[in-house]
């Protein structure tokens, strides 16, 4: 008797169909999901938010639980707490004192570092 290969053959089809099928029903899916121009008109409204804001959806619903303001992208820029009480960056600068020297003034940042009873300059 001879062999008619239909078990190896057959498998190997199943196979071949499987590959096409699955992509073509995974955006089969996906187009389905998409909702229409709801979606779209709803991604553009969070875009411009975005833009506006340079917050995330995500942060008004940690902002809402927490009590907070919450921002997603400065925390990972700064490597702070995603929610704080205040964004707002205090800059404290040190005071800067200036002596006339021969040609331009000198500035330091202590009172007279050198002790030569200068008077320092505005």
């Amino acid at each position: 008797m001879a062999k008619t290969g239909s078990g190896g053959e057959t498998a190997a089809v199943q196979l071949r169909g499987m590959k096409i099928l699955v992509p073509v029903a995974a955006m089969a899916f996906l187009v389905a999901s998409c909702g229409g121009t709801e979606s779209v008109f709803a991604l553009g409204v969070g875009l411009a938010n975005f833009v506006h804001t340079d917050k995330l959806p995500t942060d008004y619903v940690a902002e809402y639980a927490s009590g907070k303001e919450c921002n997603l992208l400065k925390s990972i820029e700064d490597g702070g707490p995603m929610c704080r009480d205040s964004f707002e960056r205090n800059i404290i600068e040190r005071p800067i004192y200036c002596y006339r020297t021969i040609g331009q003034p000198t500035c330091y940042a202590t009172p007279d570092p050198y002790g030569t009873g200068a008077q320092q300059i505005q």
